[in-house]
């Protein structure tokens, strides 16, 4: 080999060397891995949370594969009419039942009432008012659940001196409060009350008919 190209080589591998050498670029202070070369670091898009409703009501973080069940829609009454039927037998002993009879006709679902009052002579506040309300509601296996409130005051009857000796019992309040399965057309005694002074006994029956 001739003087020339042994300089030449010599020289080339000095270049390679020089350049393999050099140290790497390395990150500047206070410049982290994940941030941007203009040391911004790089924001990742938020999730949305999603919740369920834990033991009392509280809200809790729901897990990944949590599903949110929607709420179920409200039920609509079927278009059909129901007629119910109360019966009071107002009894005491040694006398005749006295009975009265309300009936009224409500939509499936929804609510009716009667409101009826009279005053009456010798009675303490001397109104009687006898008010009913009940909602009627169709089921699946053609069976009605029903439920209703009863006021109903019973005044005694007027007899012997006046004033009233002392015992004597001039009003009875009473307040009923049911919720029960009836079958369409068949009556059902719902309710039994006793004055709890005298002698007197109250009975309701009902009795709940689909009107087709």
């Amino acid at each position: 080999m001739t003087a020339r190209p042994a300089i030449i080589a010599v020289c080339f591998i000095a270049a390679l060397g020089t350049a393999f050498a050099q140290p790497q670029p390395q990150p500047a202070q206070g410049q982290q891995r994940g941030q941007s070369p203009q040391g911004q670091q790089r924001v990742q898009p938020l999730q949305p949370v999603r919740t369920t409703t834990g033991r009392g009501g509280a809200e809790q973080p729901a897990g990944p594969n949590t599903a949110i069940a929607p709420r179920p829609p409200r039920r609509e009454g079927q278009p059909i009419n129901v007629r119910v039927d109360f019966t009071i037998t107002d009894q005491r002993a040694g006398s005749a039942p006295i009975k009265r009879t309300l009936s009224m006709i409500v939509a499936d679902g929804r609510t009716g009432m009667i409101r009826s009052q009279a005053e009456v002579i010798g009675v303490s506040g001397g109104n009687v008012p006898l008010n009913i309300d009940t909602s009627p509601e169709l089921l699946a296996d053609g069976k009605i659940r029903l439920g209703f409130n009863l006021q109903y005051d019973m005044p005694a009857p007027i007899e012997g001196t006046n004033p009233a000796p002392r015992g004597t019992v001039l009003k009875t309040a009473m307040h009923d409060s049911v919720s029960l399965i009836l079958e369409s057309g068949k009556p059902m005694v719902a309710a039994q009350s006793a004055d709890p002074i005298g002698d007197r006994q109250v009975s309701v029956e009902v009795k709940a008919t689909v009107m087709r």
